[in-house]
């Protein structure tokens, strides 16, 4: 039972994709540390980037996960 105003809690398998996401999206925006890494063109992070953006907005286009969106939405919880 939940309360009036409550933040609903979301089945399994949209925890699962938004943990995919935030991974994603950490692993994407936040520099790599150490300088050990091979030195790759600009066009080649930009692709790498590119590619990682487009995953993520497939995940965010999960049917749960626009669903359980929708409802914070609505609740205005976000």
């Amino acid at each position: 039972m939940s309360r009036p105003g409550a933040i609903p809690m979301p089945s399994e398998s949209v925890v699962l994709t938004l943990a995919r996401i935030a991974s994603k999206v950490q692993a994407t925006l936040v520099p790599k540390p150490g300088a050990d890494r091979a030195r790759v063109s600009l066009q080649t992070a930009r692709n790498d980037r590119r590619r990682a953006m487009e995953s993520v907005l497939v995940l965010l286009d999960d049917a749960g996960v626009r669903e359980y969106v929708a409802e914070l939405d609505r609740l205005g919880a976000l």
